[in-house]
């Protein structure tokens, strides 16, 4: 990664060729040249969407998060939201501080993910907040590139029964690892412990299964079209509640599908 990187950086204005692989609807390879410049993308953004419900879209949990998460938190709940449609799709997580943030404002200061060392919990890590959004019907919209902080703060909302999973099952990467640089100049990076949900769901290399799962295939990409976002915006207008079943599934409190 750090290779291609490298080549891919350049001088602002400038042109790079990439060669493209995708899976689905385009497997050969075709080429795509973009101009090189700098891009600035703030992590939080908000939407409105017909109903009175808030799109709140994470991109990753960087040290700008709380700030601006904080600014449209308040936004929300002096517009009086009827529903949240909480979008982390491809997010690959980042700071576990942002997280703490994100999901407190949902379930206040309770655990939001463990830390399990050798088949034992060996600490918790508490979210920062009031749970303000906590009764505003939720849905978190996820994907397979949703990872690390992202499967946190999912993992704790669907737990604490607190927003409805929908889209495709996550990345599952939740686990905490030690960087020890060698005398040789290598280096080596040590997996110490792993995250799982409050309920000790475990995330590393599992991922999260949504509650509801719904495809976006390359042909929606192509035709902008978004189902997933499409069907979190008719499931909070028929009221914002899973049946029990799928809730119970979602949670890992039954076996049946």
């Amino acid at each position: 990664v750090d290779r291609a990187a490298e080549q891919i950086r350049g001088p602002k204005g400038s042109a790079v060729t990439l060669e493209v692989i995708r899976q689905g609807s385009r497997p050969a390879p075709f080429v795509l040249t973009i101009v090189r410049d700098q891009i600035q993308i703030k992590s939080v953004t908000l939407a409105w969407k017909p109903g009175n419900v808030a799109l709140l879209t994470i991109t990753g949990f960087n040290n700008d998060t709380p700030i601006l998460f904080e600014e449209i938190r308040q936004q929300i709940i002096q517009k009086q939201a009827k529903g949240i449609i909480l979008d982390v799709r491809s997010n690959p997580g980042g700071s576990v501080l942002s997280a703490q943030h994100v999901a407190g404002a949902w379930v206040g200061d309770q655990v939001i993910f463990k830390q399990r060392r050798q088949g034992k919990i060996v600490d918790s890590v508490h979210g920062i907040g009031r749970g303000e959004l906590g009764s505003i019907p939720t849905v978190v919209l996820v994907n397979g590139g949703s990872a690390s902080a992202s499967e946190i703060v999912a993992g704790a909302l669907q737990d604490y029964d607190k927003a409805t999973i929908i889209g495709k099952k996550t990345f599952g990467k939740g686990s905490e690892q030690e960087y020890e640089d060698l005398k040789d100049g290598s280096a080596l990076k040590i997996t110490i412990a792993e995250w799982v949900t409050p309920k000790e769901r475990t995330i590393n290399h599992i991922g999260l299964e949504p509650t509801i799962v719904v495809e976006r295939t390359d042909a929606d990409y192509d035709a902008k079209r978004d189902p997933q976002l499409e069907r979190a915006e008719q499931f909070l207008r028929n009221g914002g509640t899973p049946p029990p079943a799928l809730r119970a599934h979602a949670t890992g409190t039954v076996a049946q599908p």
